[in-house]
């Protein structure tokens, strides 16, 4: 068990746990006063959503944790089921298309979604409008220290890269010798994701649209925009999961 997933699990597991149903509020999250719910955790279904006793289903708010089959999946699924059989405060948004019941968690006083995020065991994803500074200083923190999900790659400081989210293009500019990026992953902030084939880089653009290939260009083909018009963030991945490169904007 590495040292920070260590930590956070000492930190969710111990304090007080409330016995009854309650509504109480917090003004540090958010700048205003909030109602919250105490209730019940019987099961965790994965690394961001959880069962209650009484039959609802949360998924955790502004956070994305790693799917099933993919690397870091059993840590992000190990942090959650800390909290299983456990009280927890909940304070609920709306819901999602799946009918689940999108909340912020907190948990002996502190922000569980955020700190989740912080330590690297799950990325940031449809952030609230009021929390985008803080989600997205936890995600860099946990990125540039190599924190959980985040492991650098060796190339980590060599890759540039500048999305043009009007034009669905992506730009790589590779500083190192060149690299062969053979089953390399680029994906945005959903699960939207590429998969490069046998080339070696130096520059390339990647066109999330139809095209033709060629030495200076590459094409995504997807049937819809990547890129958000808002705000977004790159990563792009080793084939192992390691880190290459990220790049937000919009927060």
């Amino acid at each position: 068990m590495n040292k920070s997933y260590s930590l956070l699990f000492a930190f969710l597991i111990t304090g007080l746990i409330a016995g009854n149903v309650y509504l109480f509020s917090h003004s540090s999250i958010t700048g205003k006063t909030i109602s919250e719910e105490s209730v019940f955790v019987s099961r965790v279904i994965d690394g961001d959503t959880l069962k209650l006793e009484d039959g609802r289903t949360i998924r955790f708010l502004n956070i994305n944790s790693p799917e099933k089959g993919t690397p870091f999946y059993a840590s992000s699924l190990a942090l959650a089921k800390s909290l299983e059989n456990k009280t927890i405060e909940v304070q609920i948004v709306g819901t999602d298309k799946y009918r689940r019941n999108l909340a912020r968690i907190y948990y002996n006083n502190s922000y569980i979604n955020l700190e989740i995020v912080k330590e690297g065991h799950a990325s940031k994803f449809l952030v609230q409008e009021s929390e985008l500074k803080k989600f997205d200083e936890a995600e860099k923190y946990a990125i540039e220290n190599s924190l959980g999900i985040w492991k650098k790659s060796a190339y980590f400081d060599c890759f540039k890269s500048k999305t043009d989210k009007n034009k669905e293009i992506v730009e790589l500019e590779n500083s190192c010798e060149s690299i062969n990026i053979k089953d390399w992953v680029l994906k945005d902030e959903s699960r939207k994701s590429y998969k490069f084939g046998n080339i070696t880089i130096g520059e390339v653009k990647l066109h999330s649209r139809e095209g033709t290939d060629n030495s200076t260009d590459i094409f995504w083909h997807s049937k819809t925009d990547v890129w958000n018009s808002d705000r977004d963030t790159l990563y792009l991945f080793e084939p192992r999961g390691e880190i290459v490169r990220y790049e937000t904007y919009g927060y």
